[in-house]
C-alpha cells in the first residue's frame, strides 16, 4: 500500500440532510489514513450546510467544505477538483457511502501512478438488500466501462488537470462527459476486483425516480458532446468499444423512460435514436461488440438488449414493449 498518497474524496452536497452524515462517516471511518474530504455544498436549503460546517469543525485536517449558490452537481464537482490538495481523487455522491477499506484497496493498486484505478460497486437498498453488485476484473474488455458513473474508482488529479476532464453541466449522462474521456485518454490503468462503493438505491433520487419520461431530458446534447469530447483514432475512425458504448447508452436511454413515455413515444425515440446514430456514430449498424457474448465484462441483460436493438430490430420493438 502506498499510505502517503493523499486521497481526496470529493462530495457534491445537495439537500441531503437525511443520508449526509452516513455518507461521511463512512469516510472517516477508512482503514487507509491519507486522505481529505472535500465538501461543495451546492446551494442547499435544508440541514445540510450546518452538517458540513459541524463536521468540518470536529476534523478541521480531514474535511473542508465551501458554500456556493446552487449550479448543479457537475459544477460542485468541477469545483472539487479544482480545490482538491491529494495526488489522486475520488467521487462520492451525498447519500452513497463506502466500505471501510474502500480506499485501502484501491490505493494499494496505484502503483507507479496509475491514472485511474477501477472498482465495482452494489446497489443496497434502504432495508440492507443489494438490488445488484457490478466488479470488474483485469483482462475483460469492458471492464474499463462496468462502471460508467465517475464515482467507485480513483483518478490522478495531475492527468485530470493535464487532459482538461471535466463534468457537463446537463440534466442526464452529465457523468460520461467525464468518465468516458478518462478512459480514452488514460496512459496507465489498473482494475481491481473488488467492490466497496455503495450506491444507494434511493427511491427520492433523480436517478432512480420512476415512470419517468423523455421529455426535457437532455440525451441528445449530452450524446453529442461526448462524441466530439473523445473524437477518432489516428485512422479517423471511432474506437469500436466507444461505438458499442454509445449504442449500449442509447439503448438504456429507451429503457429508463418507456414506461413513462408509453409504448408509441419509445418507438418514435427508437427511430430517432437510430437517426441519431447514423447522423454522429456511423459505424454502429457494424458494431463488432453487438454480440450475445460480448463485450466480456459487461451484464447479460445489457448484452441482449444492445444486440437485439443492433441485429434484430423488430424483437428489441417487442421487448421494449414488455413490463
Amino acid at each position: 500500500m502506498v499510505e502517503n498518497v493523499l486521497i481526496s474524496i470529493l462530495i457534491p452536497v445537495y439537500n441531503a440532510e437525511r443520508y449526509l452524515e452516513r455518507c461521511l462517516d463512512s469516510v472517516l471511518a477508512q482503514t487507509y489514513g491519507s486522505f481529505e474530504i472535500v465538501a461543495i455544498d451546492d446551494g442547499s436549503s435544508d440541514g445540510s450546510p450546518a452538517i458540513l460546517d459541524a463536521y468540518a469543525q470536529r476534523e478541521p485536517k480531514r474535511v473542508r467544505v465551501e458554500h456556493r449558490a446552487n449550479a448543479g452537481a457537475a459544477e460542485a464537482r468541477n469545483r472539487a477538483i479544482e480545490l482538491a490538495r491529494g495526488e489522486y481523487v475520488a467521487f462520492l455522491d451525498n447519500d452513497d457511502w463506502l466500505d471501510p477499506d474502500f480506499l485501502e484497496q484501491l490505493a494499494s493498486h496505484v502503483g507507479e501512478g496509475a491514472d485511474i484505478v477501477f472498482g465495482g460497486y452494489r446497489r443496497p437498498h434502504a432495508d440492507g438488500s443489494v438490488a445488484s453488485e457490478i466488479v470488474p476484473h483485469p483482462g475483460e474488455e469492458w471492464a474499463p466501462f462496468a462502471v460508467l458513473a465517475a464515482w467507485a474508482k480513483l483518478y490522478r488529479r495531475e492527468f485530470l488537470l493535464a487532459n482538461d476532464l471535466s463534468f457537463l453541466s446537463a440534466n442526464i449522462y452529465e457523468d460520461l462527459y467525464f468518465s468516458i474521456p478518462a478512459i480514452y485518454a488514460a496512459q496507465r490503468t489498473e482494475v481491481v476486483p473488488y467492490c466497496g462503493y455503495n450506491w444507494f438505491m434511493n427511491p427520492e433520487s433523480v436517478s432512480n425516480t420512476s415512470q419517468r419520461t423523455s421529455e426535457g431530458l437532455e440525451f441528445d446534447r449530452a450524446m453529442s458532446a461526448l462524441v466530439d469530447r473523445v473524437g477518432v483514432d489516428a485512422s479517423g475512425r471511432q474506437d469500436a468499444l466507444f461505438v458499442h458504448a454509445m449504442v449500449r447508452l442509447g439503448v438504456f436511454s429507451l429503457f429508463l423512460t418507456r414506461d413513462g413515455d408509453g409504448p408509441e413515444l419509445a418507438a418514435e425515440r427508437t427511430v430517432l435514436l437510430r437517426a441519431w446514430l447514423d447522423a454522429h456514430v456511423p459505424t454502429w449498424r457494424s458494431d463488432l461488440y453487438a454480440r450475445m457474448g460480448r463485450p466480456r465484462g459487461d451484464s447479460r441483460g445489457a448484452r441482449i438488449a444492445t444486440w437485439l436493438f443492433v441485429c434484430h430490430p423488430r424483437l428489441f420493438a417487442a421487448a421494449l414493449r414488455l413490463k
